[in-house]
């Protein structure tokens, strides 16, 4: 698991493996949005701490409010993968057998997925998977 916490971190999986972020995003910035996107947290979480660093020395690179709720998505995932790894340490069993991953990924593109950052699950569920029902909420 590859937890960014500074900007010369560096990642320890895919095809910048060994490159630090800066250098992801001098390279291709939009590796740092797939990653939030497309990498369960579990494998890969980019900390406050990296972020801040980010914001500072990369005014550019747009911290959308997707991206927030994708990384946050992220860390959470992380959380949860690790309470499931601790509590099935201590009792002896395998990981993760009930551990469901709400995906962002079916209602790509939607109002209520991309700016409201509702999960798949969430808009099967509040909206009846019907995306374009957010309005409806108060």
């Amino acid at each position: 698991m590859t937890c960014i916490e500074h900007l010369d971190d560096k990642f320890d999986f895919g095809k910048f493996s060994g490159c630090t972020f800066a250098e992801v995003l001098e390279y291709n910035p939009e590796y740092i949005t797939w990653v939030v996107q497309n990498v369960n947290g579990s494998m890969c979480i980019f900390c406050d701490s990296v972020v801040e660093e980010l914001q500072l020395l990369f005014p550019k690179f747009e911290i959308t409010h997707r991206f927030e709720i994708m990384r946050n998505h992220r860390i959470v995932e992380f959380e949860e993968a690790k309470d499931c790894q601790e509590k099935d340490y201590y009792y002896g069993r395998q990981c993760n057998d009930d551990y469901e991953d709400s995906s962002f990924g079916r209602y790509a593109g939607s109002y209520a997925q991309d700016e409201m950052g509702y999960s798949d699950d969430d808009i099967d569920t509040i909206f009846d998977g019907d995306p374009d029902a957010y309005w409806n909420i108060d």
